[in-house]
């Protein structure tokens, strides 16, 4: 979420590889990265989908979702799985996350994002404060130097739109979390299986809401979800293991700290590219959710 699309251009680039001449499809997988500077991560799927058909159409999608963006990604899917074709969770966040006292909307989260927002409105101090949240972010999960330079920093962070960007999101996750927690608890009381630990007034509107949608087609049942693979790094947290079994997913590990995807973006997209290759051409529904 306070990651800009250089952080994943590489990734990207490592994804899109040149079909063999007499592979079926089409001959370049199409790539496009979020910007969450123009449309947040943490916003509603249908925001995300929004911004993306404005930059061209699709028949299938193959999400591929960092941290927050994993949610992104489950949310998507679990609102229009007719048009997601796989999913790949690199390091998702923990959607039973316990939210802060900044939650989006209270008066002291209001407050500080006013405070950013004056800031942001002199140059030379937003410059400062982006510079400064960039370096706690990227310190804060690895001890590898930032990729990005100084000038880039400044250019991407170091504005009044990037600083209140990225503060909104940091704290609109829990939100985001809450969603596709009761999107998920609401498939699996329809579908037999488990339901999450969230209230049960809140639970039962979750699944009131999600019968009216999937009425329109767009909610599926368990046995309709698509293949979803959950990529963890050296230091995961331990609730990826159990985020995996209630989705049904594959679980890989790979090298790295929770940036692998841009420390590590070419062995990210060969671990993707393996196993994608190992559904077959018509990736199979994840088996039913379960804990």
């Amino acid at each position: 979420m306070t990651m800009p699309p250089e952080d994943f251009a590489a990734l990207a680039a490592a994804l899109a590889p040149v079909q063999p001449a007499d592979a079926p499809g089409p001959a370049h997988v199409q790539v496009r990265v979020l910007d969450a500077y123009d449309v947040a991560v943490t916003a509603p799927a249908e925001d995300q989908r929004r911004w993306f058909a404005a930059r061209g159409g699709w028949s299938k999608v193959r999400l591929v979702g960092h941290s927050a963006g994993g949610a992104a990604a489950l949310e998507w899917l679990l609102t229009r799985p007719d048009e997601v074709e796989c999913v790949v969770l690199l390091e998702p966040v923990d959607l039973d996350e316990k939210p802060s006292r900044l939650r989006a909307g209270s008066l002291a989260h209001r407050a500080v994002g006013g405070v950013l927002a004056a800031a942001g409105s002199w140059p030379p101090l937003a410059r400062l404060i982006g510079r400064a949240g960039r370096r706690a972010f990227w310190r804060l999960f690895t001890d590898q130097p930032d990729h990005l330079s100084r000038r880039s920093v400044d250019r991407i962070w170091g504005n009044r739109r990037a600083l209140v960007a990225v503060w909104r999101q940091v704290f609109e996750r829990f939100d985001q979390e809450a969603r596709v927690r009761d999107r998920l608890a609401a498939l699996e009381r329809r579908a037999g299986g488990a339901a999450s630990p969230a209230g049960a007034e809140r639970q039962a509107g979750a699944e009131r809401q999600a019968d009216t949608e999937r009425q329109a087609g767009t909610v599926a049942t368990a046995s309709d979800l698509a293949a979803i693979l959950v990529v963890a790094g050296d230091q995961a947290e331990p609730y990826l293991p159990a985020l995996a079994r209630r989705l049904g997913a594959d679980l890989a590990r790979i090298g790295g700290d929770h940036l692998f995807p841009t420390r590590r973006p070419r062995a990210t997209a060969a671990l993707i590219a393996a196993w994608h290759a190992s559904l077959g051409s018509d990736p199979r529904p994840a088996p039913r959710p379960k804990d």
